[in-house]
């Protein structure tokens, strides 16, 4: 399945969670999610967990913590 992260298209394995959106696209940026540095957000401006499930043809934006 092809989805958007950080305007970079990736193709991933049905099923796959977010965790392996961010590990495929830049492991940083699952780093920064992991130390709450960053969170996710879906193409709607939604909140997302990194355990979550994509959705074929999604976008999903990894955005530095608001404090």
């Amino acid at each position: 399945m092809d989805v958007m992260v950080n305007n970079k298209q990736i193709t991933l394995f049905k099923g796959a969670t977010l965790k392996h959106a961010l590990l495929k696209t830049d492991e940083q940026l699952y780093k920064k999610v992991l130390n709450n540095q960053a969170v996710i957000k879906d193409q709607e401006g939604n909140l997302t967990d990194i355990n979550g499930a994509v959705a074929e043809g999604w976008s999903y934006y990894v955005e530095k913590q608001e404090k």
